[in-house]
């Protein structure tokens, strides 16, 4: 299961979760079509993703 969360500042978050300890599953990456984001687990096994689009989807850029 992956839930997903869109937030406004994910390098914020990025930092804000290693500072209070999260293991970060999937270190921080941005994809050619503007997703950035990175995932963590939670101890039941549901990987949590954080993105923040760096441009809009589907834009030309």
């Amino acid at each position: 299961m992956l839930v997903v969360f869109v937030v406004e500042d994910i390098d914020g978050e990025y930092s804000r979760l290693q500072e209070e300890g999260v293991a970060i599953t999937t270190r921080i990456q941005t994809e050619p079509w503007g997703e950035r984001f990175f995932q963590v687990t939670d101890p039941n096994g549901v990987t949590i993703q954080l993105v923040q689009w760096i441009s809009e989807p589907g834009a030309e850029g």
